[in-house]
């Protein structure tokens, strides 16, 4: 028979008021918490791998696009070859792997090839439709990545461009018509959410801090310092048994590991350095799209996601940009002497959405997009570098399709900037020699979830690229 205490007879009892006092810090907590990467990683002392996924539209003029000849890329090298788009990137040579020779699954066009070609970016298998409606065969290589080690977060979803023929096409829960995700346009909304963990604020525009994210910032250390005394109080109760106090030993465990994070996040990695808060202070009401200003939405984008994983708010996302037609007018040289031709129909060598020609006036103005793209992703990339995450990220910049006139998705161009925590080859040009995007994309994958307790499952035939492995 037990006794009275062993049947919580006359047990020394905890306050219920103190309880839900605790239960409620704790909760107030956990949004923050959960946002951040697995504890495994953390708690091994090694850096969660962050990935970022970038989609462009129209494809690019592959002569001048890569260097000539594949092999070691340097600063010095990369900059010194102007007529090449990406020699942009140049400062950040030693932190880049280029590929070419990627193909997707269904490398021909069958209806629409800017549908066709978004919905295979990141899924690595065949639409599941073709057509302008076409969707995706299978899961993207974001929600992978996030099933995996984001404890059920959703990935970020971003998008630069008007929603309109052809829109968000590159994010998917799973295959299927109704699996994509909405993205967000506007670069304040994810600002909002992550200005209060950097411990900054507005600048101006009359903007306000999330309040959720400034009552996490605020009380990151007053939470642990309450439940940790909570748990010693518990802890010198005579009438725990082993089990319990093991489990309690599991909570100091949790707070130790938390304030390991929020070690790694302090300083330069979270906080709203290289960004200026009143570009997005001023998009906070009223904002509408507007396709001249396309280049600094995408960086900004670019930026603010780089502070986003300085502070451990997500570990992988998404940014599409341009839709499939995409209306840009860019104010490049070349593209002045032709009147300010769409970026659409400059891709196509034509003053058509639908034909194809072979203007050589439109194929510099291509160049010339191709280089000012370049110069936005760059600026994008400091970011991303002076906020620590070279080591512990993959940002990955890659097209819908190879070419703009033919819309093929043969010979498909990638960038990844940052060694995904040592896993990727860096300052290298390689060729995938036609492999299929899903041995390139699982091979992100795998860096990206070495920590999770559970192998991700990875996309259509499991197999990886060696080639681009350290």
């Amino acid at each position: 028979m037990r006794s009275k205490a062993e049947a919580g007879m006359g047990r020394p009892s905890v306050n219920r008021r103190n309880f839900l006092k605790g239960a409620g810090s704790i909760a107030i907590a956990l949004p923050f918490l959960e946002s951040l990467p697995e504890r495994s990683a953390w708690a091994a002392g090694a850096a969660p791998v962050f990935t970022f996924f970038i989609v462009a539209e129209n494809g690019v003029v592959a002569k001048n696009f890569f260097p000539s000849a594949t092999g070691a890329i340097t600063s010095a090298g990369l900059a010194g070859l102007t007529d090449t788009a990406t020699s942009a990137l140049s400062a950040h040579a030693a932190n880049l792997l280029f590929i070419k020779g990627i193909n997707y699954q269904q490398p021909g066009v069958q209806s629409c090839g800017h549908a066709e070609g978004l919905v295979q970016t990141l899924t690595g298998v065949k639409p599941g439709a073709n057509g302008n409606k076409g969707y995706s065969g299978g899961p993207s290589a974001d929600t992978v990545i996030s099933k995996a080690v984001n404890k059920g977060a959703e990935p970020l979803a971003l998008y630069s461009g008007s929603k309109g023929f052809i829109a968000e096409r590159i994010s998917f829960k799973g295959a299927g018509s109704g699996q994509v995700r909405a993205a967000d346009v506007n670069p304040y909304l994810l600002y909002s959410k992550i200005v209060g963990l950097t411990g900054g604020g507005s600048t101006g525009g009359g903007s306000t801090v999330d309040p959720v994210a400034a009552e996490l910032a605020a009380t990151r250390k007053s939470v642990n310092d309450f439940v940790r005394e909570e748990l010693n109080g518990l802890m010198s109760m005579s009438v725990l048994s082993s089990d319990d106090k093991g489990r309690l030993q599991q909570h100091f465990d949790a707070i130790r590991d938390i304030e390991v994070k929020m070690t790694e996040m302090a300083g330069e990695a979270c906080s709203a350095a290289g960004i200026k808060t009143s570009e997005y202070d001023a998009m906070k009401s009223g904002f509408a799209f507007k396709s001249a200003n396309m280049e600094d939405y995408v960086r900004m984008h670019l930026q603010i996601v780089a502070i986003a994983f300085g502070c451990g708010y997500n570990r992988t996302g998404t940014l599409q940009w341009g839709d499939g037609t995409d209306g840009t007018k860019y104010n490049v040289a070349t593209n002045v002497t032709l009147g300010m031709w769409p970026f659409h129909q400059i891709s196509h060598r034509i003053q058509s959405d639908s034909a194809s020609g072979s203007n050589p006036t439109a194929e510099q103005a291509h160049h010339e997009i191709d280089a000012l793209r370049m110069k936005t992703l760059a600026a994008g990339l400091d970011v991303f570098a002076a906020h620590g995450l070279a080591d512990k990220s993959a940002i990955v910049w890659t097209n819908s399709i190879a070419d703009g006139p033919s819309h093929v998705t043969k010979n498909v161009p990638m960038i990844i900037w940052g060694n995904a925590g040592g896993a990727l080859r860096q300052g290298a040009y390689i060729d995938a020699a036609g492999s299929q995007n899903d041995a390139v994309l699982n091979t992100i994958i795998t860096a990206a979830t070495a920590d999770a307790a559970t192998p991700a499952t990875l996309l259509g035939s499991g197999k990886t690229l060696a080639a681009m492995k350290a």
